[in-house]
Formats: C-alpha cells, sequence, structure tokens
C-alpha cells in the first residue's frame, strides 16, 4: 500500500510539474503575441497618420518595421514646422524625425492641453474673427496631418498668421 501511494504522490507531482510548464509556455506565448499585436497595430497607425511608407521586415516577436517618409509625410512635417516657429511650446522633434524615430515624433502630440493651448493661441493672435467656432486640438491636428479646414476657418487664422500662403484661384 505504501508503495503506491508514493507512486501516486510522485505521479501527482509530475502532472503538475508538467502542467505548470505548459502554463508557464503558453502564458509567455500569449503575452508575446499580444505585444507583438500592439506594436503592429501602433507602427500601423503611425504609418497611416504620418503617411509612411512601412516595411515590415518582422511580424514576429519581436517585431521589426522599417518606416520611410514619403511626400505626403514631408507636408504634415512642414505644416507642424511653420506652426512650432511661431509657437516654440509645440515640440517639433527634428532630432527624432533625423533618426526615424516615429514613435517618439508621435508622443509630441499626447499632450491635448498643450495642443488646446496652441490651437486658442492661434486663433486669439489671428485678426479674422472666429466667434461662435468650437475650437479644440481636433482642429490643429486636422490641419497638420490632413491639411483639412472643415468646421473652422482654421485656413484663414494659417494665412493671417503667415503659416501658410493665400491659395490662388483657379
Amino acid at each position: 500500500m505504501k508503495l503506491s501511494l508514493k507512486y501516486k504522490v510522485l505521479t501527482i507531482v509530475i502532472l503538475s510539474i508538467f502542467i505548470s510548464a505548459f502554463l508557464y509556455y503558453f502564458g509567455t506565448k500569449a503575452r508575446q503575441e499580444q505585444a507583438t499585436g500592439e506594436a503592429l497595430k501602433d507602427y500601423s497607425y503611425i504609418a497611416r497618420e504620418y503617411a509612411l511608407d512601412a516595411i515590415y521586415k518582422s511580424t514576429e516577436f519581436p517585431v521589426e518595421v522599417e518606416l520611410y517618409p514619403s511626400a505626403h509625410t514631408e507636408a504634415i512635417l512642414e505644416r507642424w514646422k511653420a506652426i512650432s516657429d511661431r509657437y516654440p511650446e509645440l515640440d517639433y522633434p527634428e532630432s527624432a524625425i533625423e533618426a526615424r524615430d516615429w514613435i517618439e515624433v508621435h508622443k509630441a502630440f499626447e499632450d491635448t492641453d498643450l495642443l488646446n493651448g496652441v490651437i486658442r493661441k492661434m486663433y486669439k493672435d489671428a485678426t479674422v474673427t472666429s466667434e461662435g467656432l468650437g475650437v479644440s486640438y481636433i482642429t490643429l491636428l486636422d490641419y497638420i496631418f490632413y491639411q483639412k479646414y472643415e468646421a473652422s476657418n482654421i485656413e484663414d487664422v494659417v494665412i493671417d498668421l503667415g503659416i501658410e500662403s493665400p491659395r490662388e484661384e483657379e
């Protein structure tokens, strides 16, 4: 009897070790897959927002993606630089841009309070009227990333401030 109890205990211990190793391995694999998915999602978002060309060297853990600026990226950066020249509190991360560290570049837009402050200053400094317009940091981001003017008179503001030249009528 004692011998069979030892085998039962030994069997339970061995099974527990295998189950623990199995759970550890698949738990680690699941965390890596989640991290990979999040990294790919981040790169995809950054590539889309900044109109970057992307080369996915590895979509497995660890993710390797190279991002290259396009002509649209250059236009985005020009609008951003023009605003940051006039409003230096809107950081233009030149060293991160030169290093092609686009995730670091994007961190400049994380502070929505700062962005709200810049857009308010822009409207305050402009001589055009902006009464009745709801202006937020989204207005600024839409202008920088998409040169979008709808729902505000941001075009008049950036022209008035000398950030952008007036467009010629066609």
